[in-house]
């Protein structure tokens, strides 16, 4: 694996997190078939322009799975409980008069619905919602690894026959299950 500095002539680059993964994909590639002059592990940052494509499922998806909202009656749930205990409490007060005939039957009226008003909006807004989402997933905090500059985390291929593409497909698939992320800057795509 020797390190060649003529990025035009490359066929597939990929970028590994840190250099044991590229030394196992290197090593994987070499078990498969793929001869020294095909297989070239280079530096960090030495070639390419970082055009990737994320393979497999979509991380950002995990991030809608991790928010979380309370829920709780909206202002339309609040002013309908409002009203109706309002209409609720007054209604008793009014039905209290005939029971108890010296209470004056407007200002009994009045100040059921007062009541009523009151207990709407403390139990409207104050009642206590649930937290909706976070369905079990925590954030994992994943600790960076500080690379050195000249750690070998690039393999690139440079076919002996680059039209052959069922050997391209095998190499970029080993790539790719060692957690390799492909340089779309390098090969067809320039």
């Amino acid at each position: 694996m020797q390190q060649q500095q003529q990025s035009a002539s490359y066929d597939l680059l990929a970028v590994f997190p840190d250099e044991t993964k590229a030394d196992s994909a290197a090593a994987k590639l070499h078990k498969e078939g793929f001869s020294n002059e095909e297989v070239h592990q280079l530096s960090a940052g030495s070639i390419g322009s970082g055009q990737f494509r994320e393979h497999g499922p979509n991380r950002a998806r995990r991030d809608l799975f991790l928010q979380t909202q309370r829920t709780g009656l909206g202002s339309v749930a609040v002013t309908l409980l409002v009203i109706i205990l309002a209409l609720l409490s007054a209604g008793l007060a009014f039905v209290a008069t005939f029971a108890l005939p010296p209470l004056h039957t407007v200002p009994v009226f009045l100040i059921g619905a007062a009541i009523g008003v009151m207990l709407g909006i403390l139990i409207g807004l104050f009642q206590r919602s649930r937290i909706r989402g976070n369905i079990g997933q925590r954030p994992q905090n994943q600790a960076t690894a500080s690379l050195s500059p000249n750690a070998r985390t690039v393999v690139a291929l440079r076919f002996a026959d680059p039209d052959n593409i069922s050997r391209k497909s095998r190499a970029r698939a080993i790539l790719l299950n060692n957690q390799g992320k492909i340089d779309r800057s390098i090969g067809r795509w320039q």
